[in-house]
């Protein structure tokens, strides 16, 4: 299984195009061996959570109810739970090795894709 990484904030988009760049990726990794996308959003520029942020992870929400995803978990909360944890370990265990999710980074989200 593969771990892509893709840049919402790149070039400074509004925080619509950001969430439609998201989108986009989603579904162009849709039938792929990607597993896993690593999606920088940044956290904002006073570190509280920015505009890109919130509305990724409100869309990803969204995404996982509908079933389009199968999860997410912000970098913030990586490891937070021990069930979320296993699943990572078991399942992505080059995780381990993310320097982004050693560090709990909160201008990350992981995104698991069906």
């Amino acid at each position: 299984m593969k771990v892509e990484t893709i840049n919402i904030k790149e070039d400074f988009p509004p925080s619509d195009v950001a969430v439609a760049l998201l989108e986009i990726a989603i579904d162009g990794y849709k039938n792929t061996d990607t597993k896993v996308l690593k999606v920088i959003h940044g956290y904002g520029s006073h570190g509280v959570g920015g505009e890109i942020k919130r509305l990724a992870q409100e869309r990803l929400m969204t995404l996982k109810r509908t079933g389009k995803i199968l999860d997410f978990i912000p970098g913030e909360r990586f490891g937070e739970s021990q069930k979320s944890s296993e699943f990572i370990f078991e399942n992505f265990p080059e995780l381990l090795l993310d320097e982004d999710l050693r560090n709990y980074n909160s201008g990350i989200t992981l995104v698991f894709l069906k």
